[in-house]
């Protein structure tokens, strides 16, 4: 039986020519026979796809978005995606290992000011106008010469490239209104989040959580609410609905493996809640992910 870890999960990135110990890497889209990838797949580090020049579909995490002309995707670890383009394909890839990242932000959570790259992020792409691709390519061109002259002290000059970048960026990325409206909410939305990635296997009630929170239930759905528009059940159950479709997309789990790994104690039942969530059985689910781009 194939298990989750052992379907395609790059742990280290050689597109520029990385080995070893992985820190950084940074190539040409268009240098590397391997990209794109139109088959899911996850990475062990953050993965940013710079489109100059592409057209086409991407799927993270079981949602599709479009590939326009100067697309910046923004991948976290552990994010299952697969990407294809119906004409070549220009720009950049640019990773990079979570050891790198601490290392300009020693404090996890900073990670924070980067929404892209944050846990409670639902919108993983700019999309850049012509004049904002034209003021930001020179920085990724300054980033390319600096990976390739290998000279002392590279990487620190990279991290001070990316780092400039990366702010630059989150300066295009625009908040929601309820991100500003409700500050307080909204805080306590993405901690909500962040534990429902801790503990979404072992917790099955908006009440469990709420506690662990120090909060209580109703206080915890009207945040909640306010700043998603959903409850806080429906967000649980998004999680466990995303854990299910990895586990039916990347795996050969029969259906009943998948319901008791995900604490459901009747596999007839967890197929009635995968229907429902998404009108789709396991089985067809499973069937149109399994090759997305044929």
């Amino acid at each position: 039986m194939t298990d989750i870890e052992d379907l395609p999960n790059f742990q280290i990135s050689e597109f520029g020519g990385a080995k070893g110990s992985f820190l950084f890497d940074f190539a040409p889209l268009q240098s590397s026979s391997e990209i794109p990838r139109p088959f899911l797949h996850r990475h062990g580090y953050y993965h940013i796809l710079w489109m100059t020049n592409a057209c086409g579909k991407h799927i993270i995490d079981f949602e599709t978005f479009d590939i326009n002309q100067h697309s910046v995707f923004f991948l976290s670890p552990g994010q299952v995606h697969a990407w294809s383009s119906s004409v070549q394909a220009s720009g950049f890839v640019i990773n990079f290992s979570a050891e790198f990242f601490l290392q300009m932000f020693p404090k996890m959570e900073e990670l924070a000011e980067f929404p892209f790259f944050h846990i409670t992020n639902s919108d993983p792409v700019l999309y850049l106008s012509s004049q904002q691709h034209a003021e930001l390519f020179p920085l990724l061109q300054q980033i390319e010469a600096e990976f390739n002259d290998s000279l002392l002290g590279r990487y620190d000059v990279v991290r001070s490239y990316l780092l400039i970048l990366l702010t630059k960026l989150r300066r295009l990325h625009k908040p929601r209104q309820t991100d500003l409206a409700l500050p307080k909410s909204y805080s306590l939305t993405k901690r909500f989040k962040l534990l429902i990635e801790q503990r979404f296997l072992e917790f099955g009630s908006a009440q469990e959580y709420a506690a662990l929170l120090l909060v209580t239930e109703r206080r915890l759905n009207e945040a909640v609410k306010s700043t998603t528009g959903r409850t806080a059940t429906q967000l649980i159950h998004d999680r466990i609905m995303l854990e299910a479709k990895r586990l039916l997309a990347q795996t050969d789990m029969g259906t009943s493996e998948i319901a008791y790994r995900l604490n459901f104690e009747d596999p007839a039942y967890f197929c009635r809640f995968f229907k429902k969530q998404i009108s789709l059985t396991p089985g067809e689910f499973r069937k149109k992910f399994a090759t997305p781009f044929q």
